[in-house]
């Protein structure tokens, strides 16, 4: 490795010019002011999550996964199967290459042996996790930039790219919401994986290269997002080292056989790489399931300037960018245009500034090599956007904007200070850290996340749909009748707001048959009942609980049966034979109308035509026989008004 050079006083041409990359040893006992600040300020910021509960996607990877509850016997399971599969019972594929991030549900598996269902615990060791991995971000920036003699540590780039990353709150969905914790191990096995590189470098210890393997394979078991550092450890070796092209490759092979290990494991449990051959349809796991080519790479590129946004100016925050949050955009949208101008245009600064080795040109080749996997332009990722898919991207932002301050603002230079530069510094911060202690107690339960999410989300069917799911809870333990018939009007509203934007949103179909239920409960208006049920039954036949509250319907003397029965003629026949011809649920539908009158010409004139279309002719002559019978003019019935 060639002969380090010594910092030269010349701070701006240190920083643009040539990396003076060093180890230097006893961090806790030289930096322990600025560690004690990095981890009390994470602590500060998210500690009032411990009282939370278990909200989201939450009951996926733990309250209801049963893989989860079995504690350490459970960890074999995690390990052996998809990682949806201990809370549907099989492997769905409901996403594009399905998940296999079984290394944060080994860690609830854990927390579940020791303390139970513990949501207090849960959101303490997210706390603690996040804290540590500023303190580690740290430590590794300060090997990238090593402290010059008179200068003060509180204003050099490590200490405040590492305050604006703990303080980011695009963040505060990785840290409240336990679900996050996947992303945090990501980037700590990545961040190790960066450290030990370095921790080789600066002594040629092969032990580094084994550890450096290993806390990358930790990461890509925690999450797939770690395989970008593939491209990103070589670039910060190449950057911040003087190491040849051959050593790069030498600490870059590690991580290669950890790849290749964890895309055979990966393989052996869920079965393909990135795709079964199965076309995923649902807009709820497929977003631009609905649009053209052009739509959808103008919609990705327009989702890139929205987190260019929010890394700058955190706001407004959600944790919902389902369809239609984000609308479907084409490229006369003055925004995709300029996102695909604002891209090209860093794309080429970083290319053209790569040999100067200029601290932007990493900043901005990390963003983009952390981002491309979650942008939708390599796989679909199952949604729009996310504020937590820019967890590991914020660093390259935040490293920017520490260089940028050290290199740009008044008196920053050289140890010294001078307000300006200072009170820019602190605006970040402090705004930055404002903004997430406002925006942490959304996190607080269901229904304080929905109702922060609508404000933002509004056009959002998920938004819609969950808002509506977290009030009927509370609807139906409220016992105040007055305040029933109150949360049943924003119900819904809010389910009614859902299916408008996706009427065939299963999850949403589900809560409006429940939703239509108790407004019969409330009103008894049968027809208003059988109108919602009509609207649901003709999208969806599979949810179970309007044919259980049809049943009730049925039971009850004073139902009105005719309406009953014309209800599911209605169903079978003008929806299922000749809107949709699927021929075996107009039969089924049909088959109840008859229930109520065996000799209903009209009931039996259709079912004969839909026998014929399903080619059992003897007993389309039999109904159709039947129907003769009882009214000779029925063909005409159908001739006139159904045909």
């Amino acid at each position: 490795m060639a002969k380090q050079t010594a910092p030269s006083n010349n701070v701006k041409k240190s920083f643009t010019n040539s990396r003076y990359f060093s180890f230097e040893p006893g961090f806790f006992k030289k930096y322990w002011q600025q560690v004690a600040v990095l981890f009390a300020l994470a602590v500060a910021l998210y500690i009032y999550s411990v009282t939370f509960d278990y909200v989201l996607d939450d009951q996926i990877v733990i309250t209801k996964n049963e893989y989860t509850k079995k504690g350490f016997s459970g960890i074999m399971d995690i390990l052996k199967t998809e990682s949806m599969q201990g809370y549907f019972g099989e492997q769905k594929n409901l996403v594009v290459g399905s998940r296999y991030r079984p290394m944060s549900i080994v860690s609830f598996a854990i927390e579940y042996q020791l303390w139970g269902l513990n949501s207090f615990m849960s959101h303490l060791i997210n706390i603690l996790l996040y804290a540590f991995t500023g303190i580690l971000l740290y430590r590794i920036l300060l090997m990238l930039f090593p402290k010059k003699e008179d200068q003060n540590p509180f204003l050099s780039i490590p200490f405040i790219a590492s305050l604006l990353f703990v303080a980011h709150p695009i963040h505060s969905e990785v840290v409240a919401n336990v679900k996050g914790r996947d992303e945090i191990l990501t980037l700590m096995g990545a961040l190790g994986s960066i450290y030990y590189t370095l921790k080789y470098l600066s002594n040629q210890n092969s032990r580094y290269l084994v550890l450096s393997a290993v806390a990358f394979f930790f990461g890509l078991m925690s999450k797939e997002n770690a395989i970008t550092f593939l491209a990103v450890i070589p670039l910060t070796v190449y950057f911040f080292t003087k190491a040849t092209a051959g050593i790069n490759w030498k600490v870059t092979a590690p991580l290669l056989i950890s790849t290749a290990i964890y895309l055979v494991i990966r393989y052996s449990v869920i079965g393909y790489f990135l795709g079964n051959g199965e076309k995923i349809t649902d807009l709820m796991n497929n977003p631009f399931a609905q649009m053209n080519g052009g739509e959808k790479l103008a919609t990705i590129f327009y989702t890139l300037l929205i987190y260019i946004k929010l890394l700058i100016f955190p706001h407004p925050l959600t944790h919902d960018y389902y369809p239609y949050a984000i609308p479907k955009m084409n490229w006369s949208s003055i925004w995709s245009i300029l996102s695909l101008l604002i891209h090209v245009g860093l794309g080429f600064i970083a290319v053209k500034n790569i040999k100067t080795k200029s601290i932007l040109s990493y900043c901005i080749l990390f963003y983009l090599f952390t981002i491309s996997i979650v942008s939708n332009i390599v796989f679909p990722v199952g949604t729009f956007m996310n504020e937590r898919f820019v967890y590991i991207s914020s660093i390259g932002v935040c490293i920017a904007g520490a260089w940028f301050f050290v290199s740009y603002l008044p008196g920053l230079q050289g140890g010294k200070f001078k307000s300006l530069g200072l009170a820019l510094i602190a605006l970040f911060v402090i705004g930055f850290g404002a903004k997430t202690v406002a925006r942490v107690p959304a996190w607080k339960n269901k229904l304080s996340l929905n109702a922060a999410a609508i404000k933002y989300s509004a056009n959002s069917a998920r938004a819609n749909c969950f808002m509506a799911t977290a009030l009927f809870e509370e609807f139906q333990l409220e016992k105040d009748e007055a305040k029933k018939k109150a949360m049943l009007v924003d119900i819904n509203k809010y389910i009614n707001r859902s299916l408008e934007i996706y009427p065939d949103y299963y999850s949403a179909l589900q809560m409006y048959a429940g939703v239509v239920g108790a407004n019969y409960v409330a009103d008894k208006n049968l027809d208003n009942a059988l109108a919602g049920f009509y609207k649901i039954l003709s999208r969806r036949t599979t949810i179970t609980y309007v044919d259980q509250f049809l049943e009730y319907l049925e039971k009850m003397p004073d139902t009105d049966k005719k309406k009953i029965a014309d209800f599911y003629f209605d169903l079978g026949y003008k929806v299922f034979y000749k809107e949709k011809k699927f021929y075996n649920n107009a039969a089924k539908y049909l088959d109840k109308a008859l229930k109520y009158n065996d000799l209903d010409p009209k009931a039996n004139y259709a079912m004969a035509i839909v026998m014929s279309e399903i080619g059992d002719y003897a007993k389309s002559d039999q109904f159709k026989q039947v129907a003769i019978d009882q009214d000779a003019n029925v063909i005409n019935y159908f001739i006139e008004k159904l045909q």
